[in-house]
């Protein structure tokens, strides 16, 4: 704008006189303005700059030529400044040969200036000064665009540095955490198996009975030709056979390795069902108590074979607890936390040996464990905590020598599903 404004002004004036080729200089320098401007507008930034540098430079010197350097000391900074800003678009050495053709075209002007005067000796000497002053304060303002530049490019290249920097960390990062997600499922799964290892004795006594029924009905239906004694016979083998398969599908169940499927269900309920399999875990002398039994559903949002691999790893340290026998109680209960839905507590207490305040504190450590060597990982309250955790509970410890232990599983109360 700065070329039509000029003209505008001059017009204005009185005292300025507008001469026909003062008026086409400007007119063409405004139109290669624009005209570079509206192909920077649509991407070609490189070449409209070079086109503005070549063209400006050609204008800058014809009017330097035609009218000296003294008619343009009062408008150089606003006829210099945006070419130099062009030649800084496209690099160190363009920005110093922009220079370089301006100070030709300001040494052109004061010649043209000298020879109007007729070289005369007295104005030689101001003609000369100005000249220095003008060529001096272009070569500082190139300089300063130029630290500015080579600055601005440091800093892009660290930026650019820290951000490739950063995208790897954060590569690596993802990738642990995928690591560890995997190693957590691979951990839970090998859990199970264990459990399911110290089950297995429980449940060939139990699914040897089973099969002791199914033979027995069998043998008294071939013996008898009371066609209704027979058709119970059947039954009570059908019987016998369906409480197997239901025994072992829910081995299967739990111990297959599958990712956690979370699903809201009744803790209570879940709890319940558990019953069969805690009676086989525990030995002989141990009494199982459980006391579920709460006003309304206590349901949770969790992967179900998660809680009960939760609950058998407590039973199981229990029974560890208690060689010469005991009790175990499991309870339910609903507390509130000042939350909408509260708290579901599992409590599993027993009356073993309990814990010194020092394996109090380290109880939950992965690794620790006071197993004699073979016969625990020391994994198995770690791996409870981490799952009651992710689903955004807390697992708490409670114990003393000669006590027993308590273990509670406070997990978010969700509504019921359905």
């Amino acid at each position: 704008m700065y070329q039509p404004l000029s003209l505008l002004v001059a017009w204005w004036r009185a005292d300025v006189l507008l001469d026909p080729g003062s008026i086409v200089l400007a007119s063409v320098n405004g139109v290669l303005a624009w005209g570079c401007l509206l192909a920077s507008r649509r991407g070609a930034h490189r070449a409209a700059a070079a086109a503005y540098v070549a063209g400006s430079l050609l204008i800058i010197a014809a009017a330097y030529w035609r009218s000296g350097m003294t008619v343009h000391l009062s408008q150089q900074v606003a006829q210099l400044l945006p070419v130099l800003a062009a030649g800084l678009m496209l690099g160190r050495a363009a920005l110093w040969a922009t220079v370089g053709g301006m100070a030709l075209a300001m040494l052109a002007g004061a010649w043209r200036d000298a020879a109007g005067m007729l070289f005369a000796r007295a104005v030689m000497a101001a003609i000369a000064e100005r000249a220095f002053h003008a060529v001096a304060g272009l070569v500082a303002v190139a300089a300063v665009l130029d630290a500015a530049l080579a600055a601005l490019r440091r800093s892009l290249r660290t930026a650019r540095r820290r951000g490739d920097d950063l995208a790897r960390a954060r590569d690596r990062l993802q990738l642990e955490m995928l690591e560890k997600d995997r190693s957590r499922e691979l951990l839970v799964h090998a859990q199970k198996l264990e459990a399911v290892g110290r089950l297995a004795s429980g449940v060939a006594h139990d699914f040897g009975h089973l099969l002791s029924l199914v033979l027995g009905h069998a043998r008294r239906g071939q013996r008898s030709r009371d066609p209704a004694e027979m058709l119970a016979a059947l039954q009570g083998a059908e019987s016998a056979a369906r409480r197997a398969s239901a025994l072992t599908r829910q081995l299967l169940d739990f111990s297959r390795y599958d990712a956690a499927r979370l699903e809201v269900f009744d803790a209570g309920r879940a709890l319940a069902e558990m019953e069969p399999m805690l009676r086989q875990l525990f030995r002989p002398g141990v009494e199982l108590a459980l006391e579920l039994a709460v006003p309304v559903p206590g349901c949770v949002r969790l992967d179900r074979a998660q809680l009960e691999l939760i609950v058998l790893n407590l039973a199981s340290n229990a029974d560890q607890a208690m060689p010469g026998g005991g009790r175990f109680r499991l309870a339910l209960r609903l507390e509130a936390d000042g939350t909408p839905g509260g708290q579901v507590v599992v409590e599993a207490a027993d009356t073993g040996c309990g814990m010194d305040p020092e394996t109090l504190a380290r109880c939950f450590e992965p690794f620790f464990t006071t197993r004699p060597a073979g016969q625990g990982t020391g994994l198995g309250l770690a791996v409870a905590r981490s799952l009651v955790e992710a689903a955004g509970g807390h697992l708490e410890a409670e114990s003393a020598p000669g006590r027993g232990s308590a273990f509670r599983l406070r997990l978010p109360r969700v509504a019921a599903a359905g």
